[in-house]
């Protein structure tokens, strides 16, 4: 019987990305609703989108860090020299900015370009995060 390592990352960074759709999908619910007048909807809407980002970035993370130990540890392989390995550093790279936007954001509520960049890094990691997903099929055994 095969062993069921090589999978470990890939499934638990399927599910996370899962997490991270959800995490957008409120994240524009938010912004629909900051076109309406505020309230404790918009409040709870807008606490959950936070929770749940923090623990998508997180998890993300320590996702991340599975793979370089499955490349490194469990299969002898160099580090980060494919691109999905890349590209999942830019996509990480990408969240972090959209955490530390999101935080100023909470400190500046009144600041545009950082709600704007905030959205369009969030989309852009999320849509990368999708692509090395892909990438990274033709490496599985």
């Amino acid at each position: 019987m095969r062993t069921l390592a090589p999978y470990l990352h890939p499934a638990f960074q399927a599910a996370v990305l899962l997490l991270g759709l959800w995490v957008l999908r409120l994240g524009l619910g938010v912004r629909r609703a900051r076109a309406g007048p505020p309230g404790p909807a918009r409040a709870r809407l807008a606490g959950r989108h936070m929770r749940l980002a923090r623990w998508f970035v997180g998890l993300l993370a320590l996702g991340y860090l599975l793979g370089l130990a499955g490349m490194g540890l469990a299969l002898g392989e160099p580090l980060l020299r494919t691109a999905h390995g890349y590209f999942a550093t830019l996509a990480l790279a990408l969240l972090a900015l959209t955490a530390w936007l999101g935080r100023r954001l909470r400190l500046h509520p009144g600041r545009e370009d950082f709600r704007q960049i905030h959205a369009y890094a969030a989309f852009l990691a999320i849509f990368l995060c999708l692509a090395v997903a892909f990438l990274g099929m033709n490496l599985l055994p």
